[in-house]
């Protein structure tokens, strides 16, 4: 204990002379060493600390206690805190006086070392063995593609694992060059502390196309593809001919202008573009349509032509039948 006032005021001592210029640094040595900065309980006070100047007199950084309730770190004087400790809670403030929670950061925080994709954890929960291998890991891997992966209790789980209670499926969401991608694979129900593999179940890509493993259900799909098909029903549109159809047909077995079966399974179908095909097709068959009508109104007005002149022929051959018969009788009395 004497040993410490002696260096205390040896220390004392030395602050003095530095206000002089007499010295550049200080030092303490000592196994275990304790520097007391007391203040006089007669004199009052509530400010305790540790205050840096410059070689202009100007105040660097403080360091100390403020009121007795927060332990703060400032620039220029205690009036101006940069990281703040509660007394009371323990909660930690960087960029707030007031901390709302452990710790509380008013602004931005960034962490990780190196490029991201590396694998290094930016922030991870880890294992209790210290692995840090996807549990509670907010991290950006070329390998696992692990975006967060968390277990909260039973009933609020993560991707990653579960109680024996729930069985979730594992999914994943990344954003890279080649766009935004969801990934998913099997249900775990323990954490496991290896890297995890997933399989790309839609990716939406930076030009705006879409690729999606599966099916698609939907209320209502709307496409803008431009033109539609209306140019059939132009003046100088050239119908064709439903013999040389009828022998595509035959020989193709698909419609004109229209993919195979086997082109379709093997390339797809562009859902905007087969939906024009097949307008242009009704629109064909309307046509069609609308010229065997001609073609029926026609005969139509035939048949009922040549069925009136048939009307004309019967009526001469009925008066021709008659005078015949007026022409036996007054041949018959001519004879009497």
């Amino acid at each position: 204990m004497k040993k410490i006032i002696f260096i205390a005021g040896i220390l004392g001592a030395q602050l003095s002379f530095a206000q002089q210029g007499a010295f550049s640094e200080v030092t303490i040595q000592n196994p275990s060493p304790i520097l007391y900065l007391k203040r006089s309980t007669n004199d009052g006070g509530f400010i305790r600390g540790i205050q840096t100047q410059y070689l202009n007199g100007d105040n660097g950084w403080f360091f100390g206690d403020l009121h007795g309730s927060q332990w703060i770190v400032s620039k220029g004087d205690y009036t101006n805190p940069k990281l703040v400790i509660n007394d009371s809670n323990g909660y930690v403030g960087i960029g707030t006086v007031t901390p709302l929670s452990k710790l509380h950061v008013a602004g931005t925080i960034m962490a990780g070392a190196g490029d991201s994709v590396t694998g290094i954890n930016a922030f991870s929960i880890p294992y209790a063995s210290g692995s840090m291998n996807n549990w509670g890991a907010l991290r950006s891997t070329g390998s696992s593609y692990m975006s967060y992966g968390v277990k909260a209790n039973g009933t609020n789980v993560g991707w990653l694992s579960s109680s024996g209670e729930g069985n979730f499926v594992k999914t994943a969401l990344t954003l890279d060059n080649d766009g935004f991608r969801l990934l998913a694979s099997s249900s775990q129900q323990v954490a496991i502390d290896s890297p995890v593999s997933m399989p790309e179940i839609m990716k939406i890509s930076p030009t705006g196309n879409a690729l999606l493993q599966g099916k698609l259900e939907a209320k209502e799909i709307k496409v803008t593809l431009t033109p539609t098909a209306d140019f059939v029903f132009e003046e100088n549109y050239n119908l064709p001919n439903l013999e040389e159809v009828a022998k595509h047909i035959k020989d193709k077995k698909h419609l004109p202008e229209i993919a195979s079966a086997k082109v379709m399974e093997k390339e797809g179908v562009n859902v905007g573009e087969f939906q024009i095909k097949l307008l242009q097709k009704i629109e064909e068959l309307t046509l069609y349509a609308i010229k065997q009508e001609r073609q029926l109104k026609d005969q139509q007005e035939k048949i009922q032509k040549l069925e009136g002149e048939n009307s004309d022929l019967k009526n001469i051959v009925s008066e021709i039948k008659q005078l015949k018969e007026q022409f036996l009788m007054m041949k018959s009395n001519a004879t009497h």
